[in-house]
C-alpha cells in the first residue's frame, strides 16, 4: 500500500506539494513521505504521503490521489480504523477535486438549522431555495456517515462520496438511486439551467434527508 514518490505522476506530485503548502499556511508542521520514526504511532508496512501535525498529539495522516474514482477505499478503511484508535488523529484521502485544507463538515446544530429552514421554505412554496438548503443537509449527513463509519472519504466530491458509501454498504440501493437522481437536479439548479416540476424532487430529497438522519444517528 506504500507508494514511492518517484513513481507518482507529475499530476500527483504537484497535488502533493499543493496540499503540503496549504497545510503549512494553516499552521501545521508538515512531513512529506514521513519516515517510521516521524509517525506518532506504528502503522506496520504502511507509510502515508503526508503527516501534518497541529501539535505533538493532534493532526492528520494523509494519502493523496489524483482522482477519487480510481481509489479502492476498502484498502484504506483498515488504516483509518487503526488511526482512529489514537485520539487527536485522523486519516484522510485527498484528491485533486477536494479541499486540501480539511474543511469541517456542518455541525449537528447547523444541520438541524438547515433542515428546519428547508422545511419552512417548502411550506412557503419556495421549492428551489428549499431544494438547495436540503441538499446541503443531505450532503453533510453523508459526510458525517462516512466519518462515523471510519471511511476516509468525507472530503470527496459528492458523486464519488455517494458511490463509495454505496460500495462500502453504507447506502442502500434505494438511497443510492435516489441520491444519484437528485444530484442531477442539484447540478441543473446551480449551473443555471431550468428545472421543471421541482416540487416532487424536493419532497423526495426531504425523505432522503430523513432516511440519512436516521442512519447517521444510529452510528453515534
Amino acid at each position: 500500500m506504500m507508494t514511492n514518490p518517484t513513481q507518482r505522476s507529475q499530476e500527483e506530485q504537484l497535488l502533493l506539494s499543493k496540499v503540503a503548502d496549504d497545510y503549512r499556511r494553516e499552521g501545521y508542521k508538515v512531513f512529506i513521505a514521513p519516515q517510521p520514526d516521524d509517525l506518532p504511532f506504528d502503522l506496520g508496512m504502511y507509510s502515508p504521503d503526508l503527516l501534518v501535525k497541529k501539535s505533538e498529539d493532534r493532526g492528520y495522516l494523509i494519502e493523496v490521489r489524483s482522482s477519487a474514482d480510481r481509489i479502492s477505499v476498502e484498502r484504506f478503511r483498515e488504516i483509518a480504523e487503526t488511526v482512529a484508535e489514537h485520539p487527536g488523529w485522523r486519516f484522510l484521502l485527498i484528491t485533486d477535486q477536494d479541499s486540501p485544507k480539511g474543511k469541517q463538515v456542518l455541525s449537528w446544530a447547523e444541520i438541524e438549522k438547515r433542515k428546519e429552514q428547508g422545511e419552512q421554505l417548502i411550506a412557503q412554496g419556495k421549492v428551489e431555495a428549499a431544494f438547495l438548503s436540503l441538499w446541503a443537509v443531505a450532503e453533510a449527513l453523508m459526510r458525517k456517515q462516512a466519518e462515523q463509519a471510519l471511511i476516509p472519504i468525507e472530503q470527496f466530491p459528492p458523486v464519488s462520496l455517494i458511490k463509495h458509501l454505496y460500495t462500502q454498504g453504507e447506502l442502500s440501493i434505494e438511497q443510492y438511486d435516489k441520491a444519484m437522481s437528485l444530484i442531477e437536479v442539484r447540478n441543473r439548479l446551480v449551473h443555471g439551467f431550468q428545472t421543471a416540476n421541482l416540487e416532487p424532487a424536493t419532497i423526495e430529497l426531504q425523505k432522503l434527508v430523513d432516511d440519512l438522519l436516521d442512519a447517521t444517528m444510529q452510528l453515534t
